[in-house]
């Protein structure tokens, strides 16, 4: 007999909720935004066609988060908490939705509080929950998505009805997410053998939507820029830093703490076969061949044709793998084994989560600080910002700096000083261009500007992350982005900044 909970309150579930709430809140808008988030803000600054034009030409997945978006910043404005808070509030929700898609899926309530906990502290949840962009609430789908599979399997024409309508939203906020989907629907169809058609007929709407989105990926894929910047991490590297983040997230505070989450995943594997019976272990296989279809079928296509396997592309993923993870600690006998290992994999994702709230080097790279040095000067008049190695990623400088134009090469402006933007060295490790330290890389020695036309080092700014090396003039002086950052930096972007403007 299936274990079955009440309907009462789960007061286990509302405290977990709470400790979700806090550690996605916790600090919402106090990181600035980098790259990927400025991204977001000029998708929807403008109209909606602009909006479609910007995802086909600037974005590598599908326009419904910033059609989400759209109205969002319009009501509630682009600053960093008002970004965020889409995200943190998916990542909240699919905390109860997970532990529902437990109790869907025949589980215990104990599954189901394990299942929430995992989901509540998980630092790679936790991170994309304080991030704008679309992975917290792909999260939240693929969360939706097993809650209707766990329904559906049962058969019904309602359930079926209601899995179709998750798969879609599912595929329409990230390509990825047709893994899950087809990963489900495959599960599906054994459940309810011979039975095949209204799982075929509940494809019909994630169809639908995939056709509408195969202009996108094509435009997308045709730019240089969107195929190629994934392939230039080796494909083992990023297999591993999505194995890695898995457990601890993109930016953890020790090299070697996802040893820890994964020893607790092992647990949890020998409990399964060991220590739960055989209708717990066929759930918990299910979840997991869902979750590591929606691996697997991304790194397969990477190995024979188009390379687009990233790890936060994945967490949509996570969520049956996580559900499966449960299983295994949470329907063993005796419990207490399971309970401790729950234990130990809340106590390594909060080790991984809170430093990060707390220390500048494991954030993103803090383009808001840069801006307040700039224009704290005390030259009223206008200067210049050099980015030299990869200068695109200073596109949130345009969020922040005031008058800020990017010049082009032969542009020729009268300055009063110029910023040359500085590395400061850190240990930390740099995990596919998420966190501060994957910043640093972006930034080489430039040579310090021209002696003739005479710029003069006045001082050096010292910031968390970074450091600006500030040169003035006696009186304006007319240069050139090229003559500025000369032929060793071709990737440097300069930044025209007019107080006056």
């Amino acid at each position: 007999m299936r274990r079955r909970s009440g309907g009462r309150l789960d007061a286990v579930l509302v405290v977990t909720v709470v400790a979700a709430a806090a550690l996605r809140l916790w600090g919402l808008g106090a990181q600035s935004l980098w790259y990927d988030e400025w991204l977001t803000t000029q998708a929807v600054d403008g109209g909606l066609g602009h909006l479609l034009r910007h995802v086909a030409d600037r974005e590598g997945i599908t326009p419904t988060y910033f059609l989400v978006m759209w109205p969002w910043v319009r009501v509630f404005g682009d600053g960093e908490l008002a970004l965020r808070s889409v995200s943190a509030l998916a990542g909240i929700v699919t905390v109860p939705v997970a532990y529902a898609a437990a109790l869907a899926l025949g589980q215990s309530r104990r599954v189901a509080r394990i299942a929430a906990v995992i989901v509540a502290v998980n630092p790679l949840l936790v991170w994309y929950s304080q991030e704008a962009r679309p992975y917290s609430l792909l999260a939240l789908a693929a969360a939706v998505s097993v809650l209707a599979y766990g329904h559906a399997r049962r058969g019904g024409h309602a359930a079926l009805v209601a899995w179709a309508a998750a798969a879609a939203a599912l595929v329409s906020l990230h390509y990825f997410g047709t893994f899950v989907v087809a990963a489900e629907a495959a599960a599906l169809v054994v459940a309810l053998r011979p039975r095949w058609r209204p799982v075929a007929w509940a494809l019909v709407p994630s169809v639908v939507v995939g056709l509408l989105l195969v202009p996108f990926a094509v435009r997308q894929h045709s730019h240089d820029v969107n195929r190629n910047w994934i392939a230039g991490f080796s494909l083992p590297v990023r297999i591993e830093e999505a194995a890695e983040g898995a457990l601890v997230g993109p930016s953890p505070p020790f090299d070697r703490l996802w040893l820890a989450g994964a020893a607790v995943v092992a647990v949890a594997t020998v409990l399964l076969a060991t220590r739960t019976d055989a209708q717990d272990r066929r759930v918990a296989v299910t979840l997991a061949a869902i979750g590591g279809a929606a691996v697997v079928a991304p790194l397969v296509i990477a190995l024979v044709g188009t390379d687009a396997f990233l790890g936060r592309y994945l967490i949509a993923a996570l969520i049956p793998l996580v559900l499966a993870v449960a299983v295994g600690l949470g329907a063993s006998r005796p419990a207490a084994p399971g309970l401790v290992a729950t234990g130990a994999l809340a106590v390594v994702s909060v080790l991984a989560v809170v430093p990060v709230a707390r220390d500048p080097e494991l954030q993103r790279p803090d383009w808001r600080a840069v801006a307040a040095a700039v224009e704290g000067g005390e030259s009223p008049g206008p200067r210049l910002v050099v980015v030299d190695v990869n200068g695109d990623q200073s596109g949130p400088l345009d969020h922040y700096l005031s008058g800020a134009t990017r010049l082009g090469p032969s542009d020729e402006v009268a300055v009063d000083g110029i910023d040359v933007l500085v590395a400061r060295g850190t240990d930390r490790p740099c995990n596919m261009l998420v966190g501060h330290a994957c910043g640093m890389v972006y930034l080489g020695t430039v040579a310090p500007p021209p002696g003739d036309p005479p710029f003069t080092r006045t001082e050096r700014i010292e910031l968390d992350q970074f450091a600006l090396d500030r040169y003035d003039a006696d009186e304006p002086v007319t240069v050139t982005a090229a003559t500025v950052t000369g032929p060793e930096a071709p990737g440097a972007v300069v930044w025209m900044v007019d107080p006056s403007r």
